[in-house]
C-alpha cells in the first residue's frame, strides 16, 4: 500500500496531537513529511520531537511553501478556527 504523504499546517495543541496519533501508528498509511507553523517557537518545538526518527519531515514557516513543494498528497489544516 502506497503512504500519503501529509503535511501539517498548525503545529500547536491540535497539530502535534495528530502528529502524536500518526506516530503512534493510528493511521499506519500516513506519512507525515512537512510540518508548517508560523510561530518558530512551535517550529523548533516539532524539530525537537522529530529529529531522528523522522529525518524526511521538512518545516516550513509559510503554508503557501509548504503547499508549492511537492512534498505532500495531503494537508491537515490544525490552526484555531477563528483562523
Amino acid at each position: 500500500m502506497k503512504k500519503v504523504k501529509l503535511g501539517i499546517i498548525g503545529f500547536g495543541n491540535m497539530g502535534s496531537g495528530h502528529f502524536a496519533n500518526f506516530t503512534k501508528g493510528h493511521c499506519p498509511e500516513i506519512e507525515v513529511t512537512a510540518i508548517c507553523d508560523i510561530n518558530p517557537a512551535r517550529i523548533e518545538y516539532a524539530k525537537s520531537i522529530t529529529p531522528e526518527d523522522y529525518p524526511e519531515i521538512k518545516y516550513f514557516d509559510k503554508a503557501e511553501d509548504m503547499l508549492d513543494s511537492g512534498l505532500i498528497d495531503a494537508c491537515l489544516i490544525s490552526v484555531p478556527h477563528y483562523d
